[in-house]
């Protein structure tokens, strides 16, 4: 999705600028380090969701699907094309 339809589909939620600013530095951010993650070699899928859980274990104390079920989150799929 392109930056300019994902603010615009953020703000019609309601989000406040402040707070879509803060996300996309976030993707930019993931974005980055899912690049280093690539060039040192470590295989998408597996891998990275266990990189992602002890990051995630990091900061909240709390596991990715812990973390999810606190929040009620669901895995969003999205699609290409």
């Amino acid at each position: 999705m392109g930056i300019d339809r994902l603010m615009e589909t953020y703000y019609k939620k309601g989000y406040s600028k402040e707070w879509i600013n803060q996300r996309l530095k976030s993707i930019e951010v993931r974005k980055e380090l899912t690049d280093e993650w690539d060039k040192q070699g470590i295989k998408q899928g597996q891998e990275y969701a266990l990189l992602t859980d002890i990051i995630t274990k990091g900061w909240s104390g709390l596991t990715v699907k812990m973390y999810k079920n606190l929040k009620k989150l669901k895995r969003k799929i999205f699609e290409t094309t």
